[in-house]
């Protein structure tokens, strides 16, 4: 790579456009994930007799780990937000 390429990779990457989550967007996609992961739950539970079931609770386990994982990161961006003002 050279640096003419490096230099054009550095102005396409904008900090306004790749960023980190804020905190409400880390509680939206939680709500997302959870809820999904709820609906998914429920579709194992009606589609009983059919083997794709295992899938679908597989996809709600996978999405309500997910949907945790972003409300305890927007738990910990209030924490150090917190922290930090003081």
């Amino acid at each position: 790579m050279t640096v003419e390429q490096d230099d054009q990779i550095r102005d396409h990457a904008d900090p306004n456009w790749f960023r980190q989550p804020t905190r409400r967007e880390h509680w939206i996609a939680a709500g997302l994930f959870v809820g999904f992961g709820v609906f998914f739950a429920l579709l194992f539970v009606i589609q009983r007799g059919w083997w794709f079931r295992w899938v679908v609770i597989g996809l709600g386990v996978i999405s309500t780990f997910h949907g945790l994982r972003h409300a305890l990161d927007a738990i910990r961006t209030r924490k150090s937000s917190r922290e930090t003002a003081e």
